[in-house]
């Protein structure tokens, strides 16, 4: 990896940490019962992405194009943790629908886009110029790590721990399902649907059912390295552009 590909990564990855630090700390502090003052403090750098993406015109660029119907099937694992974490959580807590809203608009449009813009779109397109492989593990571990500042918030070590594996293979399986020519939509509205399934549910996930949705996210992610081992790279090699 060359040192100006480095550079930028330690800098988006650093300013992530940033913005997500800075949130943490808030909600410690103030301990807002408001979904939107939950995630405030992110708007800013979600913002800050959509106007960096659209002033370049790099939504393509960063796989951001029609969703593929014929592509539907692949995706019905990600349905089936879903169907997992609705079991585990029974259901959504339908108290105050305004809270539901809200918090599904946060967790869609703040939370998702900026991770998934940042992991799947930014640093997956960059890592491409270093192969297909490198690229997925390497944008993977890094938005593993990012869930170790669970721990600044007062999660058990392992919880904390749990949640980066978990992390790790749901960033593997989105990042493979991208190079196979899936919409960055697609992980981005699984990647917030998935946060928010388990934030408003009427109780708190098992580790039985933490466990079950790994071993699914393990099963689906050798699948899918096995489908893109007979996919040409060599699209994506030509036109992995420096950022």
């Amino acid at each position: 990896m060359n040192p100006k590909m480095l550079i930028k990564i330690i800098g988006l990855e650093s300013l992530l940490i940033f913005f997500y630090v800075l949130n943490g700390a808030f909600v410690s502090i103030k301990q807002p019962l408001s979904p939107f003052l939950q995630f405030a403090l992110l708007i800013p750098f979600a913002l800050g992405l959509f106007i960096y993406i659209a002033t370049k015109k790099k939504w393509r660029e960063y796989f951001f194009y029609p969703i593929k119907k014929n592509h539907f099937f692949i995706t019905l694992p990600l349905l089936l943790i879903f169907g997992i974490i609705l079991v585990s959580t029974k259901g959504l807590n339908m108290t105050s629908i305004s809270d539901l809203v809200v918090m599904f608009i946060m967790q869609i449009f703040i939370v998702a886009f900026i991770e998934e813009s940042v992991f799947r779109g930014i640093m997956l397109r960059m890592l491409l110029a270093k192969g297909a492989f490198s690229a997925v593990w390497i944008s993977s571990i890094l938005f593993g790590v990012t869930h170790a500042l669970q721990l600044l918030g007062g999660q058990s070590l392992e919880d904390t721990i749990l949640q980066i594996i978990y992390a790790l293979l749901v960033g593997l399986v989105l990042a493979l399902l991208v190079l196979e020519g899936q919409s960055i939509i697609v992980t981005i509205i699984f990647h917030g649907l998935n946060n928010f399934f388990n934030i408003m549910g009427n109780t708190e996930g098992s580790m039985l059912s933490a466990y079950l949705i790994i071993f699914v996210l393990f099963i689906y992610m050798l699948t899918l390295w096995r489908r893109l081992k007979k996919i040409d790279h060599n699209l994506f090699m030509k036109n992995a552009k420096s950022i």
